[in-house]
């Protein structure tokens, strides 16, 4: 088996204080080798969110550990965990926080821009990745004109495009 991409050990998140502290995660335990698909489920407010937060690098646990192709995110700056996302992460938010004065293609592309990743390759790239979501035919489109199984799919293509 090949060394996890994704590993966090001995994780738990506690929000909030006093009357209002909730302990969101306890004692995670997760590895996830490159190709591997893994479901996370379980009913609202069981900590799901928290978890993906964590392990993107947007929240950091209250106790133990994450690592991220090989790179502990203990105590790592908010530049490095930013670079850390760049790189090895990709995201589609449930919400799709496309940019709406982008077009589809432009949207996707942001997403290797920030990798600073530019010209007809990217563009190359974009096309591809839209066409295998099946949507080569919506790259001009504004999201306001998009249905929202195309805005979720835009979403994907963006958070793949860089291939995390």
């Amino acid at each position: 088996m090949s060394a996890p991409i994704i590993e966090a050990r001995n994780v738990s998140k506690t929000l909030g204080s006093g009357a209002g502290r909730v302990q969101a995660l306890r004692s995670v335990d997760l590895s996830l080798a490159s190709g591997e698909l893994a479901v996370l489920m379980g009913p609202s407010g069981s900590g799901k969110t928290t978890l993906l937060s964590i392990l993107g690098c947007l929240l950091a646990p209250t106790e133990g550990s994450v690592r991220i192709c090989g790179i502990a995110t203990a105590g790592a700056t908010a530049e490095r965990l930013a670079e850390i996302r760049r790189r090895h992460i990709g995201f589609a938010f449930q919400s799709f926080h496309l940019f709406p004065t982008l077009t589809a293609a432009e949207n996707v592309r942001l997403a290797l821009d920030v990798r600073d990743e530019h010209g007809a390759k990217v563009r190359a790239k974009t096309r591809e990745v839209l066409a295998s979501l099946g949507l080569a035919h919506k790259s001009a489109a504004f999201p306001r004109d998009l249905s929202g199984g195309e805005q979720q799919r835009i979403a994907i293509a963006r958070a793949i495009a860089a291939e995390p």
